[in-house]
């Protein structure tokens, strides 16, 4: 059969069962996902922001959904800060992002040398042919779930409306199921040498399983003295936390995160500084209906917020929290003028909730409970 590009990659998606798909509008990108909307018989909508929108589909892909990322060059390259702590993950199921080239830049602000740019992350990547533009989608999927790495399919913009022959082919699908595990769901400074060597064995096809696998810490005791007044701050809050029954919790680079390790384990997906709650929509979007995401003040400020606004675009009932110690805890205690954080939420206040005394156990249980059997988004701001 003959189909334009941007048919046939949506078709390869619906052949595969790819379930989470997101863009940001341009040239390519748009095209597909219009195409794929209307196979799916759905209206997912856009994203704002590159790194959010990679964020979502990784997650998904974490959580056993296959997914894609459709975008610009010049949008993969926003994605960046995602992008590489992505490489320090297992996925569970294949995550492909296809890039579209904009080679003359009648369609984008500049030129960008798109290879160079991912060659430098180490993300596995290929140019797609047109005229073999279904089979390399299959491809780019198997290539993914071969190394457990997201993969990466540039794509000439140009070719978007071109008509080319192709066969589709049966029993692509596949199920696959998410099982909790912090040594490559959670990037961490204490796993940051384990998980690069995990990394290099996965790109050179070496045997990751005699990479020998550190000792998980114990929190707090574990942590550089300089984190630990910061970390002990929410103890009490984890202590009522770590019993309430969730599916997903994911978290931030940040102190808080470091209660994915024993004794807690209460969190099971970090990234990158202010990518827990695009990640929380990505798990949520692979069928975990019960998601947290936790998050510090400045990791909420610095790129959080960009998750808030997708969060409520599509209306998610996820449950956010945002630890307020006004401080750029992880960095060192660089300040944050505490009327920001009410400046940005001031639009959310219908789903906003506080935690005004965060070291008594009877309002940190009855705020969590309140949160928890909410069926809308909520946010928990917990106050030091």
């Amino acid at each position: 059969m003959s189909a334009k590009v941007s048919e046939i990659i949506s078709q390869a998606f619906i052949d595969l069962g790819v379930s989470v798909v997101t863009n940001v509008p341009g040239l390519g990108g748009s095209q597909v996902y219009s195409e794929f909307n209307a196979m799916s018989l759905k209206q997912h909508p856009p994203s704002f922001h590159e790194e959010v929108a990679f964020t979502i589909a990784h997650s998904a892909a974490i959580c056993g959904k296959r997914s894609a990322f459709l975008g610009k060059s010049q949008g993969i390259a926003k994605a960046m800060n995602s992008l590489t702590d992505a490489l320090y993950t297992d996925i569970t199921a294949g995550f492909v992002s296809i890039i579209f080239d904009d080679k003359t830049g009648k369609s984008s602000d500049n030129i960008l040398e798109i290879e160079p740019l991912l060659k430098g992350t180490g993300i596995p990547h290929r140019v797609a042919k047109p005229e073999l533009i279904y089979e390399d989608v299959v491809s780019a999927y198997r290539e993914s779930e071969r190394t457990f790495l997201p993969h990466a399919l540039i794509v000439d913009a140009a070719s978007i409306e071109d008509n080319f022959e192709y066969e589709r082919r049966t029993k692509l699908a596949r199920n696959f199921v998410f099982k909790r595990d912090v040594y490559h769901h959670v990037v961490h400074p204490f796993l940051s040498d384990y998980q690069y060597k995990v990394f290099a064995a996965k790109i050179f096809d070496g045997d990751r399983s005699v990479i020998k696998k550190p000792v998980l810490p114990m929190i707090p005791d574990n942590l550089p003295d300089k984190y630990i007044e910061s970390a002990e701050k929410y103890i009490p809050f984890f202590e009522i936390f770590k019993s309430v029954k969730r599916d997903i919790t994911t978290g931030d680079t940040s102190i808080s995160s470091s209660f994915a390790f024993p004794p807690y384990d209460a969190i099971d997906i970090v990234t990158y500084i202010g990518g827990s709650i695009p990640l929380a929509i990505g798990a949520y979007m692979a069928g975990n209906k019960n998601v947290w995401a936790l998050t510090g003040d400045f990791g909420f400020l610095s790129a959080g917020q960009l998750g808030l606004m997708e969060a409520v675009n599509r209306q998610l009932p996820i449950k956010i929290v945002i630890f307020n110690n006004k401080s750029a805890a992880a960095t060192g205690g660089q300040k944050i003028d505490k009327k920001l954080l009410l400046r940005i939420l001031a639009g959310y206040d219908q789903f906003v909730t506080h935690i005004t005394s965060p070291s008594d156990p009877f309002e940190i249980e009855s705020a969590i409970n309140e949160v928890n059997k909410s069926n809308e988004l909520k946010i928990l701001v917990v106050n030091y």
